[in-house]
C-alpha cells in the first residue's frame, strides 16, 4: 500500500509525524509566492510533516524557542529533500515537491485538515504530543493517497490573547514581527522590546497556553546538539534563523534591552 511505503520513507529520514490532506481542500487558499510554480501539474495530496523543536523545559533567556535551535529551513529542508528524492525513486511515474516556510500551502490549515492538531486562537497549530512547538513542512504530490482527519477544537480559554502584549491585533503589531523589522522602530515598538526582553521572536502566547504545559521535547538530533538558549554579541550566528535578516535587527534589539 502506498501510504505504508510513504511512512517507511519518511521515518527513514527521521520524519515521524505526518498526515495527508486533500489538495482540493486547500487549493482556494494557496499563498501567492514564487514557490507556487514548483507545484506538481495536477496535485492530488499534501503530505504534511511536523518537526518538534522544544529542547528544554525552561524557555531561552532572550530569544524565542524556535530561534534557539539551528535554522529549521536547513535542518527540516534537508529531511524533506531526502524524503522527496526517495519518493521520486520509489514512484517514478509521480511528481513530488517539498516546501518549508516559503510555501504556497497554508500550512496550519493543511496540518489541521491532515489530522495533526488544532488551530489555536493565536493562529498556531497545536499538537497533542508537542504542543505548538513544531515546524511545518509539506510534500505536494500527484500520487493518490488516503488522507487523514482529526476533529478536536482549541478549548478557547483566551489566555493567548489576554497575555499577548498587543492583544493579537494582527501580524504588523505582533512582537515577534517587530523584533525582526529592519526599518527604524517606533517609540512604542522600542518600548515593547525593552519591556519583554526579547531579541528575536516572542513565545508569550505559547508559554501561557495550557495545551503546551506537557509538550514533549524534540528527538531531532540537530536541534538538541545545536541548541543555544540565548544570543550574545560576538557569537557565530552562521546557521541561525536570525542571521537571515542580517546582524542589524538583533544587534539593535540587544542595545534596546542593554542600553549601557
Amino acid at each position: 500500500m502506498s501510504i505504508k511505503k510513504i511512512s517507511n520513507i519518511l521515518k527513514s529520514v527521521n520524519i515521524h509525524l505526518f498526515g495527508v490532506c486533500n489538495f482540493d481542500d486547500v487549493k482556494n487558499s494557496l499563498i501567492p509566492c514564487a514557490a507556487k510554480n514548483r507545484l506538481p501539474r495536477d496535485p492530488k495530496r499534501v503530505i504534511v510533516a511536523l518537526f518538534p523543536y522544544k529542547v528544554e523545559d525552561t524557555p531561552p533567556k532572550n530569544i524565542s524557542r524556535y530561534a534557539a535551535v539551528p535554522d529549521y529551513h536547513a535542518v527540516c529542508g534537508k529531511m524533506l529533500e531526502n524524503a522527496t528524492n526517495k519518493l521520486k525513486t520509489l514512484f517514478p511515474e509521480n511528481q513530488f515537491a517539498y516546501f518549508i516556510d516559503n510555501s504556497p500551502i497554508p500550512e496550519v490549515q493543511a496540518a489541521v485538515l491532515a489530522g495533526l492538531g488544532v488551530r489555536g486562537q493565536n493562529g498556531l497549530l497545536i499538537t497533542k504530543r508537542f504542543g505548538s512547538y513544531v515546524f511545518i513542512g509539506e510534500i505536494v504530490t500527484d500520487l493518490e493517497l488516503p488522507y487523514t482527519s482529526f476533529k478536536e477544537d482549541c478549548p478557547g480559554c483566551g489566555r493567548c490573547k489576554s497575555m499577548c502584549p498587543t492583544k493579537m491585533q494582527g501580524r504588523e503589531v505582533c512582537l515577534s514581527h517587530i523584533t525582526q523589522k529592519k526599518k527604524e522602530l517606533s517609540k512604542e515598538e522600542t518600548t515593547l522590546i525593552h519591556k519583554h526582553k526579547t531579541l528575536w521572536g516572542c513565545d508569550i502566547c505559547q508559554e501561557c497556553c495550557p495545551l503546551n504545559k506537557k509538550a514533549e521535547k524534540t528527538y531531532i538530533k540537530e536541534f538538541i546538539e545545536g541548541y543555544r538558549p540565548h544570543f550574545a554579541p560576538g557569537e557565530d550566528s552562521t546557521g541561525r534563523v536570525y542571521a537571515w535578516r542580517g546582524e542589524k535587527p538583533i544587534f539593535r534589539n540587544f542595545k534596546i534591552i542593554n542600553p549601557d
